[in-house]
């Protein structure tokens, strides 16, 4: 677990400074600059892409990751996978462009009453869609090399910085609206080669050409693999993102949008860390499942579990205790505190899709990845039937808890699978230690009443609290030594310190 804590560690602390910079963008940068339309607006055109994308690269990003060890070979630059991972999502980047420009009049009958604004905007969709393909196959490529680091500083980052300088821009009336969405598609157009060229300094970016392995068996295994990780993929980025299509259809819908992207924006916080830590943990565990090392694969699961969970928990505790408070220093609060209950089942979801574990990096890894995607269907119609039958009735809230039953439902079933496939789950007796320890610290919180009717008092009484939940929680996860990872963690970082 060593390089996957360093790793995460460095990787979760770029994320977190784009969150940072993120919620300045959302928050107050565009909140302040841009109409309730226009911020639901933004958040479609960022979000429609990721599920267009997750189809138009037929897989290649899991490809890469699942059958790199098969091609690895610096001696032969790597046998040509690099320049085969660049031209297959060629393919689909051509077929969607096609069924794209033949699908505007069915967007618009779906959009055009409740949110014209996209219509408007339909073909910007196009270009984002391209770009995020290629920056997810490029950083699928850096993984395999256990290099998560500098990829996140381009997507974190710079194109949030970027966007950040775009609001500006917008809100001193140096470009149009029109301007700022072009740009949008530019930034995205730039990390691509910004990832290019990050490849290439690394020495990694080999344009060899070699499809013999086109003719080989393992070909064969490839395209099928790839078939189920493209419909699981889809499965994934809709389910992540199913809201942003059905909120726009209904009366008012990019307000709704608007309300609820911000509030899930800021729940979504607490799932960094397990973003990290699968993006540098899925070549272990496909590593481990070449060995059939069931210990270490049991071993990434506990671990990941207990600690995921003990570093969501903080993350929701830290939101929610002072929720009522983040809301009152946002722009148009009076607007987006209406999503407070957003956040509560959204941070509910992620903290219990955390503490289950990497459960769906190990299924992809083993023989039965194929029910892995079964799952992520299962979830994916269940989200659609339960976002059809309670946004009519509760709006945005009703988004919020289909998306909270989904999770539930879906993370049991992926454990009940895997223990009674591999004997494997991923809880030990410090699991209820933590959630313990995470009750004990959210009654401490309701105790505390700081007045809120100023803006300095409302920065202390977020302040005072999440002192209070790190110093409970944190102390008592250490004292209690619940986590071996976290206390070695933190003793390496104090010896580092003390050796300056």
């Amino acid at each position: 677990m060593g390089v996957i804590i360093r790793q995460s560690l460095k990787n979760s602390i770029v994320t977190y400074f784009g969150v940072i910079i993120g919620t300045v963008n959302v928050l107050y940068l565009y909140n302040a600059f841009l109409s309730t339309d226009q911020m639901g607006l933004y958040s479609a055109i960022t979000s429609f892409p990721l599920v267009f994308a997750s189809f138009t690269q037929l897989g290649i990003p899991l490809i890469a990751v699942r059958f790199f060890n098969r091609f690895k070979d610096e001696a032969k630059q790597h046998n040509g996978f690099f320049a085969f991972l660049m031209v297959a999502p060629l393919a689909g980047c051509l077929i969607f462009s096609v069924l794209y420009v033949f699908g505007r009049d069915l967007f618009r009958w779906i959009y055009q009453d409740g949110s014209p604004l996209l219509v408007q905007y339909y073909y910007y969709l196009l270009p984002l869609t391209i770009c995020l393909v290629y920056m997810t196959v490029l950083e699928a490529y850096a993984r395999v090399h256990l290099r998560i680091v500098v990829p996140a500083i381009i997507r974190e980052l710079g194109v949030k910085l970027t966007n950040s300088a775009l609001a500006v821009g917008y809100g001193m009336h140096w470009i149009t609206f029109d301007q700022l969405i072009m740009a949008l598609v530019l930034v995205h157009l730039l990390a691509v080669f910004a990832l290019l060229g990050y490849l290439q300094w690394l020495g990694r970016l080999y344009w060899k050409v070699d499809f013999s392995f086109l003719r080989k068996p393992i070909f064969n295994e490839m395209w099928q693999y790839g078939l189920w990780v493209l419909m699981g993929g889809i499965s994934v980025n809709l389910a992540v993102n199913i809201e942003k299509f059905f909120l726009p259809a209904y009366s008012n819908g990019m307000t709704n949008t608007a309300i609820f992207d911000i509030a899930a924006k800021i729940a979504l916080v607490i799932a960094i860390p397990r973003n990290a830590l699968s993006s540098i943990s899925t070549p272990l565990l496909n590593e481990s499942w070449s060995r059939n090392d069931m210990e270490h694969i049991d071993e990434i699961y506990k671990k990941s579990s207990l600690n995921l969970l003990i570093i969501g928990g903080l993350l929701f505790l830290g939101i929610w205790c002072n929720i009522d408070s983040i809301f009152k220093i946002i722009p148009k609060s009076e607007v987006y505190e209406q999503g407070k209950w957003v956040v509560l089942f959204v941070g509910l979801g992620r903290v219990i899709d955390m503490a289950t574990g990497l459960n769906s990096e190990i299924l992809i890894g083993s023989k039965y990845y194929r029910y892995d995607l079964a799952f992520y269907i299962f979830q994916t119609v269940l989200l659609v039937i339960a976002n059809a039958l309670l946004i009519p009735i509760y709006g945005f809230n009703g988004a919020a808890l289909a998306m909270l039953v989904s999770l539930t439902l879906y993370n049991a079933i992926k454990f009940w699978f895997i223990y009674s496939r591999f004997g494997l789950q991923p809880f030990t007796p410090a699991t209820v230690k933590t959630v313990a320890l995470l009750a004990v610290t959210y009654g401490i919180t309701q105790v505390i009443s700081i007045p809120n009717d100023s803006l300095g008092m409302i920065f202390v009484g977020i302040a005072v609290k999440s002192f209070v939940i790190l110093v409970v929680l944190g102390g008592g996860v250490l004292g209690l030594r619940i986590s071996e990872d976290a206390n070695q963690t933190l003793l390496g970082i104090w010896r580092k310190y003390r050796k300056k």
